[in-house]
């Protein structure tokens, strides 16, 4: 018997067969290059320039002092806004006024580091200028009232000198009579002092740009490759004494400490310790002792008999007599 073949088979291997025979082919649509002018590469924005000066400013319970200081301080800038910044250490008022002196701080772009305890004046100051971000740090306290005049300019005038480290001012009491015109040291009673205190304001020599042996940290501008290299401000002086340490140790490190009487500010004195009747606490006699003795174990074999001594009277300005004095025995020293 004839067996039938069912052609569909047939008909789906040559369907099959067709279909292999026609591969499909993939068109690329055409393309144009993308000009480089049009690159979508977001450009790298750029890093915010460096400010001149950086201000540090220690302060402790206190809010209306610290705005007082600053809106004087401000108007006597002629600096444009990118070039300073405020740098505020409270050093450890109660949380609540801490609060609140941030929130006065806010139209002065300024920046508030908040200590959780009174460490210090130096510690203070280095706390700041740790976080500064200036070619120059002028530290400041925080009572000072600055004149509407361009004060800073004649401080950044001297530091730019070769060789200087340090810029101090001339300080005047509320009354206008000298406070500060640089530091002397007193061989009669081994203690240090600012020069020309309690004369009239206007006096001639205070008016002077010289070389002296030291300046507060009331109003002082520092280099900052000097500070890093100094390590800022001694620690071990808590209340006092930091400064004419820092100044001292400034010789030491072969730089200059100038003072110039073209850049003044008025300074009540001792509010920078919370207030008058803070300055009283026995607290602050303490430390003060044991600060001043701290110094003379440091530096006390260099203060022995020869120093000029400023209580002779005249007009000869002893803080610069002594700053040559002080250099001469550093190269004895070597």
């Amino acid at each position: 018997m004839r067996k039938t073949i069912n052609p569909q088979p047939k008909l789906k291997t040559q369907a099959k067969l067709k279909t292999q025979s026609k591969p499909k082919i993939h068109l690329k649509p055409k393309t144009h290059p993308t000009p480089k002018t049009q690159s979508k590469t977001t450009p790298t924005p750029k890093p915010a320039p460096k400010p001149l000066v950086s201000f540090v400013i220690p302060t402790i319970n206190q809010v209306d002092l610290v705005v007082k200081c600053l809106t004087s301080l401000g108007a006597g800038l002629s600096l444009p806004a990118h070039a300073f910044e405020f740098v505020v250490v409270d050093d450890g008022s109660p949380p609540p006024l801490q609060e609140k002196l941030a929130k006065a701080l806010r139209p002065f772009n300024g920046r508030l580091l908040r200590q959780k305890k009174n460490t210090g004046f130096a510690r203070a100051v280095n706390s700041g200028a740790a976080v500064a971000r200036g070619r120059y740090l002028c530290l400041i306290n925080n009572d000072l009232v600055f004149p509407r005049k361009p004060w800073l300019t004649a401080m950044l005038k001297e530091i730019e000198k070769p060789g200087v480290g340090v810029v101090g001012a001339r300080l005047l009491y509320p009354g206008g009579n000298l406070q500060h015109a640089g530091i002397v040291y007193l061989p009669r009673t081994r203690r240090f002092d600012h020069e020309y205190r309690h004369r009239p304001g206007n006096y001639p020599p205070a008016l002077e740009t010289t070389e002296v042996l030291g300046v507060t940290g009331a109003l002082m501008l520092v280099e900052r490759g000097l500070w890093n290299k100094l390590g800022g401000m001694d620690e071990q002086f808590f209340l006092s004494w930091e400064d004419v340490d820092f100044s001292l140790r400034t010789w030491t490190a072969g730089r200059r400490v100038l003072y110039t009487g073209q850049a003044y500010a008025v300074h009540p004195e001792g509010s920078t310790r919370a207030n008058r009747k803070a300055a009283s606490w026995a607290f602050w006699h303490k430390m003060d002792r044991e600060t001043k003795a701290r110094f003379w174990r440091k530096w006390g074999r260099f203060f022995t008999a020869g120093w000029p001594d400023p209580e002779t009277g005249g007009k000869t300005r002893f803080s610069r007599l002594q700053a040559a004095y002080w250099c001469q025995m550093l190269r004895k020293k070597k």
